[in-house]
């Protein structure tokens, strides 16, 4: 798969080492105007200068199967839109913009270009537990998902003089219209549909920044979602949680009609079924992609192919950022959402 990345930031040369170690993918272009994060990217990946371009336009001319976009929110879909009029196949960052609307525009565009394939990246969903949970339902298996309680947090701001927190609030982290939904909230938004395979009915959503919080936006929150088939999830989401950090995919507690299921902290899933059912186990052999991106380049294979895959599409993925603004307008209204409002 002959690949054109834009972008070579923290996330962009992340992403290339993915490309890199895949033996079935080529980067044949990096676009990115000259500087530091460019030279860091030679240096650390050698990426060799004949195939780095401050031209987006002279790259698209190239041969290639896709186009990864990994830059800052406000920039996806004016370089995603020149991708797909040059008639490429395009993955885009999540999220895919920083306006619903927007986003709703982009989606009736591409829409218009059929045999074309867009996509939006969201890596959280490629952990193998998840997989493993998620192949695991059934009847037959460990029930059918009813509820769940999900819980993420991080200490990113209070401690300001550890630098390794700071690029969650420098520069355009910070000035985007919400680190805490657009962010970090719409990665688990998005696991949340894809665990039960549905989307969400209804959204209600309180939320506040701690006094000791360093950005005068919202960081901690506590969300209750309805799903269309019956399923439901309280979310309690903060971004500067002082101890008692989660691991970044959030710790989940599960509850099935047969049994429940715990991931905490990246490890192994804990089962519990109901006396009935003891003995059932989680399987053990199932379809896992592999993790993060390197699992998002596998069914990204698939998908350019016109074959069903894992990565969301922009129609698909509109559901998920519309969690984000349905929460955001439930704050700011102090009242139920229904989805319908926003989509």
């Amino acid at each position: 798969m002959k690949i054109i990345q834009v972008g070579s930031g923290n996330w962009g040369r992340s992403w290339m080492e993915y490309i890199k170690n895949d033996p079935e993918c080529e980067l044949v272009a990096l676009v990115s105007r000259p500087g530091k994060n460019l030279e860091l990217a030679k240096e650390k990946l050698g990426i060799p200068d004949e195939i780095c371009y401050s031209d987006y336009d002279e790259a698209l001319k190239l041969d290639c199967d896709l186009v990864v976009i990994a830059l800052p929110h406000k920039l996806h879909l004016e370089y995603a839109r020149k991708a797909v009029e040059a008639g490429k196949n395009v993955v885009i960052e999540k999220p895919l913009c920083e306006d619903l609307e927007e986003a709703k525009q982009f989606r009736d565009y591409v829409a218009t270009k059929p045999g074309q394939h867009v996509f939006v990246s969201q890596n959280f969903r490629f952990r193998k537990q998840f997989w493993q949970i998620k192949s695991s339902f059934g009847e037959d298996g460990i029930g059918r998902p009813q509820w769940a309680d999900v819980v993420f947090r991080q200490g990113l701001s209070h401690r300001p003089e550890n630098s390794e927190n700071n690029w969650k609030t420098d520069s355009w982290r910070g000035e985007q219209v919400s680190i805490l939904f657009l962010e970090s909230a719409i990665h688990f938004f998005d696991m949340m549909r894809f665990l039960c395979d549905s989307n969400v009915k209804d959204v209600y959503a309180i939320a506040w920044e701690p006094y000791w919080g360093k950005i005068g936006d919202y960081q901690s929150s506590m969300v209750i979602l309805q799903f269309e088939n019956g399923f439901k999830v309280n979310f309690d989401v903060s971004l500067c949680s002082i101890g008692f950090e989660t691991g970044w995919q959030c710790n989940w507690m599960i509850q099935t009609d047969l049994g429940a299921a715990e991931w905490k902290y990246d490890g192994p899933v804990d089962l519990v079924m109901s006396y009935e059912t003891e003995g059932r186990d989680l399987k053990e052999e199932f379809y896992f992609p592999g993790q993060d991106r390197a699992g998002v380049l596998n069914e990204l294979k698939k998908g350019i192919k016109g074959e069903p895959c894992a990565v969301p599409t922009v129609e698909d993925n509109l559901n998920s950022l519309a969690i984000s603004f349905a929460a955001m307008k439930s704050i700011e209204e102090q009242r139920v959402v229904s989805m319908s409002e926003v989509l």
